[in-house]
């Protein structure tokens, strides 16, 4: 079987697995590893902040292409279910198509009414479409939204909170936030944790990331007696 078949194949099962996953049986769930750390008291768990990263073996544009072909065709069947209209507006606005995406975004959140789980779902999403395509205090809007929401501090709010923040000059209040991002999860504060929490990240997050946690190794050896 080759490398295109068994990607689409993942994809379509991946994407058909928000068809039959009610929120509140995800609410429930475990979020993945790799993004959830090991939250402590001061951070809370929050299994709406979903994402899985596309297989290493291909390009990203080739992955996304796949990915999109199958979410489509899902579509088809399942015209208005707010996780596969995200996950096709999060694919669109990586493609650049912007208006394309926030109209599906949109219409996710429309569908998902009241549930605010799927709806933390869009927004989280929406944050990364928007961060992705430089529309940084349009990510952080989407992104506290999703955090009144949640009613708590979700785990992942401090550090990409802290991207944006940094990208749009203010970089006091960056490293303010990834320090709270470190009290929550240790390992955000050293290099190997840094290192596997941001391995599947994308590089143009990963460079806005090493930026802040370089800056926030600063501002600890600068506070040293």
């Amino acid at each position: 079987m080759n490398l295109t078949l068994l990607l689409s194949l993942a994809t379509a099962a991946l994407v058909a697995a928000f068809l039959i996953t009610s929120p509140q049986a995800a609410a429930n769930a475990t979020a993945p590893f790799a993004l959830a750390g090991e939250a402590t008291g001061r951070l809370d768990p929050d299994p709406a902040a979903r994402y899985h990263p596309l297989p290493a073996t291909m390009s990203e544009r080739a992955g996304q292409r796949l990915r999109l072909r199958d979410v489509e065709r899902l579509l088809k069947r399942h015209p208005d279910h707010p996780s596969l209209l995200r996950e096709r507006a999060y694919l669109r606005a990586k493609r650049g198509e912007i208006d394309a995406s926030e109209a599906d975004f949109a219409r996710a959140l429309q569908v998902a009414g009241s549930d605010t789980f799927l709806r933390r779902h869009v927004l989280w999403s929406q944050g990364w479409a928007r961060f992705d395509s430089g529309r940084d205090q349009a990510a952080l809007h989407a992104w506290k939204e999703a955090v009144d929401l949640h009613g708590g501090i979700p785990f992942w709010w401090p550090y990409t909170a802290a991207l944006a923040e940094w990208r749009q000059g203010r970089r006091q209040e960056a490293v303010a936030l990834y320090e709270q991002a470190v009290a929550g999860m240790p390992e955000y504060g050293t290099e190997r944790g840094f290192a596997e929490r941001t391995a599947h990240w994308p590089e143009s997050q990963f460079a806005v990331a090493s930026a802040v946690f370089t800056a926030w190794q600063a501002s600890k050896r600068a506070a040293q007696p």
